[in-house]
């Protein structure tokens, strides 16, 4: 059986060149060249889902450590796949099982509804054309999910799934699976980051995980 190639301690080995999942917790109330006024961006942890939360909803792993300390690594995509520009305010919360699944969800805090939004779309775009990370020789990816995930009213919700999988030529290769769920909620937009060896976390699973950051985010 040869090294798996699919997450290690953080960091996405299917890559030629390789990027550090988020786990930690990074928050900044500074307004971004040419924002709106920061009234009312303030964010709190409240709106954060807790490890409880990402447990709950994907039980067959053993998701232990909850990280909200420290630098906020980048993420897969980049800074780019976790906000727009223009951000008023933004806090990130990591998680772990400290083997081979590691998640994070980053809320940013725009000026006004415009800003949001085009934060949201271009986050999506991002995720959709992502080159930062290319898979090794060994690997191809492709884009298994691009849905709407059913919504309470206002909220706008879209899950985007990588899978990074082994070809023919290296066959004890171990895939790597990395869903993203971005909400937009008035003012806020939500990501879920997620990775893992194998397909990643399943689709009910993950879908309750972006209902339920839906749900504590505010608009």
């Amino acid at each position: 059986m040869k090294v798996a190639r699919g997450i290690r301690r953080g960091v996405v080995a299917t890559g030629a060149a390789t990027a550090t999942l988020a786990v930690g917790l990074s928050m900044l109330a500074a307004p971004g060249a040419g924002a709106a006024p920061a009234t009312g961006t303030a964010l709190s942890r409240s709106q954060l889902l807790t490890v409880g939360q990402v447990k709950q909803a994907d039980a067959r792993r053993d998701w232990i450590r909850q990280v909200d300390r420290g630098i906020l690594p980048r993420t897969y995509c980049g800074p780019a796949s976790t906000e727009g520009k223009h951000v008023a305010a933004r806090m990130a919360r990591g998680f772990t099982d400290e083997l081979d699944a590691y998640g994070a969800q980053y809320v940013s805090r725009y000026g006004s509804t415009a800003s949001a939004r085009a934060a949201y779309n271009s986050v999506i775009a991002t995720l959709k054309t992502c080159t930062y990370s290319k898979p090794a020789p060994t690997h191809a990816r492709k884009i298994t999910e691009n849905r709407v995930v059913k919504r309470a009213s206002g909220d706008l919700t879209q899950v985007i799934r990588w899978y990074d999988y082994p070809k023919p030529n290296d066959p004890g290769s171990e895939a790597g699976g990395f869903p993203y769920a971005v909400t937009l909620k008035g003012r806020t937009v939500s990501v879920l980051a997620f990775g893992e060896m194998g397909p990643g976390v399943p689709a009910p699973n993950f879908d309750k995980l972006a209902r339920a950051a839906a749900a504590k985010i505010t608009r």
